[in-house]
């Protein structure tokens, strides 16, 4: 298992928890579910890229973030936590 995969298998579940109860049934909240994982990546003292962050949920379907809200873990949502840990300092840097 690389680092990175076991990093996103860890981050997965924190994001799960970090962004619960920002996806709404008219769709996802997207502004809030960036500040969300901003704020607590950032809160683990690491810094992110706010426009990668951006345009990583803007590839990406409400059902994914919704999914990975869920916790549900699939080849979308793995992507998507991958994405948005490409995001930040938390791997190698």
């Amino acid at each position: 298992m690389t680092g990175l995969t076991f990093m996103n298998k860890t981050f997965t579940a924190f994001l799960a928890v970090g962004a619960l109860g920002l996806a709404a049934c008219g769709g996802v909240d997207r502004d809030g579910t960036r500040d969300q994982f901003i704020g607590d990546v950032e809160k683990q003292g690491y810094t992110t890229d706010g426009p990668c962050i951006d345009r990583v949920l803007a590839d990406y379907s409400d059902g994914d973030i919704e999914a990975l809200s869920d916790g549900s873990e699939n080849e979308n949502t793995q992507a998507l936590a991958k994405d948005l840990i490409a995001c930040t300092n938390l791997v190698g840097g």
